[in-house]
């Protein structure tokens, strides 16, 4: 008797392979587009903005673009299915680097995904639709962990400029603050000012500030993540390879940020 057959008459059945999905939605009149496992568990929410180059074409391709040009669909299905591979990674991973992201891949539980139309120029209105607008309508509309123990904040270049922005004005209202290749310039001395007055202001934060070899902002990210950890924040701090650009993103790129919330999002909300 065949694994199949044994399983049929015993009543149980086979674990097929996990699936993902993308819905758009609207929120203040603004696109907002989720992806997420096809489950109705409930599971920590990370809030993503997108880079300059989807910025620039409007709010529906800022909104889009960590699924349209980032390769999120596929990085997550590849995650909930302990199928992540080299082409997941754009090939910018070596043998011995595939298996230590194959060895986190298997504590991976899975993530909410919103993500929200982000302008080019960071505004305070920016800021009050992501916290009193998207997070309220998403933690009453979607399977998310509600509270800030279950949320995290990420961006990519442009947006991860965003997100540190955001981070250094409302530390409160996320756990883990993700970039990817973000650009940082101008932004130490208001992190110095707040920490120098208080060194406790991010007691609850997690960053994680990732770059690459070939990134233009690789030094000045070394160096901000490098001042953040002398002033005592907790800082993840990587740079794996790639450039610039839309190979790194949905490779590395997406992979990482995936890993990176889910790790430290479910250390607390489990």
């Amino acid at each position: 008797m065949n694994a199949a057959l044994a399983l049929l008459l015993s009543g149980a059945v086979a674990a097929g392979p996990a699936y993902v999905e993308t819905t758009r939605h609207e929120v203040a009149g603004q696109p907002v587009v989720v992806t997420k496992p096809s489950t109705s568990q409930r599971l920590p929410a990370v809030y993503v903005f997108s880079g300059l180059g989807e910025m620039v074409r409007g709010p529906m391709a800022s909104a889009s673009g960590w699924v349209e040009k980032y390769g999120l669909e596929e990085a997550m299905t590849a995650l909930q299915n302990r199928t992540l591979n080299s082409d997941n990674l754009q090939g910018l991973a070596s043998p011995e680097e595939l298996r230590t992201y194959q060895e986190r891949a298997r504590q991976y539980h899975g993530v909410v995904v919103v993500c929200v139309a982000a302008p080019r120029k960071y505004s305070r209105r920016f800021t009050q639709h992501l916290i009193t607008e998207v997070i309220p309508w998403a933690e009453s509309h979607l399977p998310v962990i509600g509270g800030t123990h279950a949320r995290g904040l990420d961006g990519i270049s442009l947006g991860g400029r965003h997100v540190l922005q955001i981070a250094l004005k409302h530390p409160s209202d996320f756990r883990t603050f993700g970039t990817e290749q973000a650009s940082v310039k101008g932004l130490w001395p208001g992190y110095k000012r707040v920490l120098t007055t208080d060194r406790m202001w991010f007691q609850h934060s997690i960053f994680h500030l990732l770059s690459s070899r070939q990134d233009p902002f690789r030094g000045p990210v070394h160096s901000f993540a490098k001042k953040l950890q002398k002033h005592g924040v907790h800082v993840v701090h990587k740079v794996t390879e790639g450039r610039h650009d839309k190979r790194f993103a949905k490779g590395p790129g997406v992979v990482e940020m995936l890993l990176f919330h889910d790790k430290y999002l479910h250390e607390r909300a489990l």
